[in-house]
């Protein structure tokens, strides 16, 4: 074998704007979500109060509280599964407008 091979999709016509904006959004909320839940022990409370009502329970047994609208945030996990989702359907309907790279 003489070289390496990239065997793949592209666009005919240039990636789309579309795509690369759901790519960056899931790109941008699995960073978020990873952040967050690695640094929750420097932010968070160790106490529930009015401000920070949410249960964010860990595994080692830790409970942290945060405010309502971050718990719902960080309990959201079908926004990546959606993102995902909605990026495969405008694949599958967008499929004329892809073509295998040559090898």
């Amino acid at each position: 074998m003489t070289g390496s091979s990239r065997l793949g999709w592209r666009f005919k016509n240039g990636t789309p704007l579309w795509f690369k904006l759901i790519v960056a959004l899931l790109i941008a909320n699995a960073a978020l979500h990873f952040g967050l839940l690695s640094t929750v022990s420097k932010w968070a409370q160790s106490s529930r109060d009015a401000l920070h009502p949410h249960r964010l329970p860990f595994m080692d047994g830790v409970n942290y509280f945060v405010p309502s609208w971050l718990g719902w945030y960080l309990d959201a996990w079908w926004i990546g599964v959606g993102l995902l989702v909605l990026l495969i359907v405008l694949l599958v309907i967008n499929r004329g407008q892809l073509e295998r790279d040559a090898p």
